[in-house]
């Protein structure tokens, strides 16, 4: 799909690789720019193309009032996520699990349920932004793995699903990105503008391209290391305590 003239919806557009998103779209001549964020009062985007949005990906209401005021919209990038950075078998908090799940599969879930009937009315595409720790468990951040995990496999379903309606699923998983969420991970790490740049050219390449896409040298050589020798790829991250 062509970026130029499109209508996008961002969820965690306030900071990060979500206000990154934003900045890419308007670069890119997007028409309007639906800027999702807990706290749209505090928004700060001058264009008058962007309209902030009110919305907690984990309150249903929030996401179905989202979804009937996008109802134009051509773009979903699913960005908001947390890291408690917790371990699964001794975490500091053991509710930290249960929020990651909250917010990282079930709050993606409820937005491509919503903003499935106007993708299809619309045609388009929709991307969820994951992390290549969706495929292999870092024990420091275990409970996020496991939740970034199962955001991949309804990734899987939600593209299933839709390639017969005429919209394009990308599960983007990228290495680590300097950002708050990503703090206490060691560089090197991707800058936004790269993540962003990367998304925009896979969602504009041929219908045919990769639909999962790996981001910078640590996705891709985990990826390929997964391929060739899954054994070694998680002995390796176990180290990581």
């Amino acid at each position: 799909m062509r970026i130029e003239d499109s209508i996008a919806f961002v969820s965690g557009a306030n900071r990060g690789v979500g206000a990154g998103f934003v900045a890419g779209l308007l670069a890119r001549g997007a028409r309007k720019v639906y800027a999702g964020m807990r706290d749209a009062d505090a928004a700060r985007f001058d264009d008058p193309r962007v309209v902030p949005v009110p919305l907690d990906v984990t309150a249903p209401a929030q996401v179905a009032q989202a979804a009937a005021l996008a109802g134009d919209v051509t773009l979903l990038i699913n960005n908001a996520g947390i890291n408690r950075l917790e371990r699964v078998a001794g975490p500091r908090d053991p509710g930290a699990a249960r929020a990651e799940m909250e917010v990282n599969y079930f709050g993606t879930l409820e937005m491509c349920r919503a903003f499935a009937p106007a993708l299809t009315r619309n045609g388009g595409a929709l991307v969820n932004m994951l992390s290549i720790l969706a495929r292999v468990a870092l024990p420091s951040m275990g409970s996020l793995c496991a939740s970034k995990a199962a955001a991949l496999r309804m990734t899987e379903g939600v593209r299933a699903e839709l390639a017969g309606r005429g919209v394009r699923v990308l599960a983007v998983l990228p290495g680590a990105i300097d950002t708050d969420m990503s703090r206490d991970f060691p560089p090197p790490k991707l800058a936004v503008a790269e993540v962003v740049d990367a998304v925009f050219s896979a969602l504009e390449a041929d219908p045919g391209g990769a639909d999962d896409v790996y981001v910078g040298a640590m996705a891709e050589g985990v990826a390929a290391g997964l391929a060739a020798d899954r054994a070694a790829v998680l002995a390796q991250f176990a180290a990581y305590l």
